[in-house]
């Protein structure tokens, strides 16, 4: 979190490593924005991956100079985080509040996108006059 100095200061929860997908929402402040770090465990081609995932939420009902703040020094935070621990951030998040973050919100970041390619549709014909 942010404290009132605006210096970057990490606030952890005590049960941290306990912590799962469906129970994130509630491990994250609802009252105020916070920067939150998850690690995200999966598994592909029956590999076990530990991707870090930066998430920001700002609730409409915190203070717009704290607001402001957070959105001005979130690419700060992740780089310095990101920097200080040693890890990469695989992908990140944003919700206007907690409760949007979900276990399925995650899981789909992480699946390859299906692209749906169109085929070209000529234009109609101009109408007779």
């Amino acid at each position: 979190r942010i404290n009132d100095k605006e210096a970057l200061e990490l606030a952890g929860t005590a049960d941290a490593d306990t912590v799962d997908a469906r129970g994130l929402s509630e491990a994250i402040s609802g009252t105020e924005p916070r920067y939150s770090f998850f690690r995200h465990v999966r598994s592909v081609e029956g590999e076990t991956k530990r991707d870090i995932v930066f998430i920001y939420t700002c609730p409409p009902g915190s203070k717009v100079k704290e607001r402001m703040v957070y959105a001005t020094m979130k690419r700060w935070a992740c780089k310095a985080a990101s920097e200080a621990g040693g890890f990469e951030v695989a992908k990140r998040l944003e919700a206007s509040s907690p409760e949007e973050i979900t276990a399925e919100m995650i899981e789909e970041e992480f699946q390859p996108k299906q692209e749906v390619k169109q085929g070209f549709s000529k234009p109609k014909r101009p109408g007779r006059r």
